[in-house]
């Protein structure tokens, strides 16, 4: 399974093209993926919001779950997408996602301490805001400008991993049998061990286009650049075809 956190594409980075390309790549892998969410650098998922980039995407994730399964976290950058788009994953939340032992999530909402970026979530996510946003005149400079309070919310919070909140929150998971945690949005990559279980804090791709390798069969976690990790794969399919 490859896991990929916080690609925040966009056409302003020029970075979509490099994207785009790891997604055929992986296509040929036939592995299962995992997008643990911030995967656009802003996505409102209401009409006149989405652009051709996020179009390409999901008919990307739709093709793909035909043959492989397509999860989707939503990232505390993306608005009203799982709710809109569900058909397009094979499972998608706007939260977790719990498979087996295994418990996927964004992370914006384990620093419990971080007050003003939660207060900001729950003021935008919900119904309310959702259908006066879909019907607002200026709807993309709105857009414009929730993506500038978002980097203003937890400015703060940002300058280190909040290593307390973390393992406290892995504690409370390992303690209702969660033995693995996938964790993205810190972008900066940590791991917790304890009795056997993890917690994985994911590197981000928009740093230096790493994603990250599950290994369900024996648990292992590999992380590094996908060409490098997807190369891995293939060598050892090819290892297994000819045992």
């Amino acid at each position: 399974m490859f896991i990929v956190a916080d690609a925040h594409v966009s056409r302003a980075q020029d970075n979509h093209e490099p994207f785009f390309e790891m997604l055929d790549a992986l296509r040929d892998t036939g592995e299962d993926v995992v997008f643990l969410g911030d995967i656009f650098d802003l996505w409102v998922s209401l009409p006149r919001y989405e652009g051709p980039l996020q179009r390409r995407f999901l008919e990307w994730c739709a093709a793909y779950k035909q043959s492989a399964s397509v999860g989707y976290i939503e990232g505390n950058r993306e608005f009203y997408m799982v709710r809109r788009n569900r058909n397009c994953f094979t499972w998608s939340d706007g939260a977790k996602h719990l498979e087996g032992n295994i418990l996927f999530v964004h992370g914006d909402l384990i620093n419990r301490a971080d007050k003003k970026y939660l207060r900001f979530r729950r003021l935008s996510k919900n119904a309310l805001v959702r259908n006066a946003v879909r019907f607002l005149p200026y709807g993309p400079k709105f857009a414009h400008n929730m993506k500038l309070k978002l980097k203003q919310t937890n400015h703060a919070f940002r300058l280190g991993l909040p290593v307390e909140a973390l393992e406290s929150f892995a504690r409370a998971r390992f303690a209702e049998g969660v033995t693995c945690i996938l964790v993205g949005h810190f972008h900066e990559p940590y791991l917790f061990e304890e009795n056997g279980a993890a917690l994985h804090v994911l590197p981000d791709w928009f740093t230096d286009h790493h994603v990250g390798y599950l290994d369900r069969t024996n648990g292992v976690l590999e992380t590094g650049p996908w060409r490098q990790l997807i190369a891995r794969r293939e060598g050892a399919g090819a290892d297994e075809t000819s045992t």
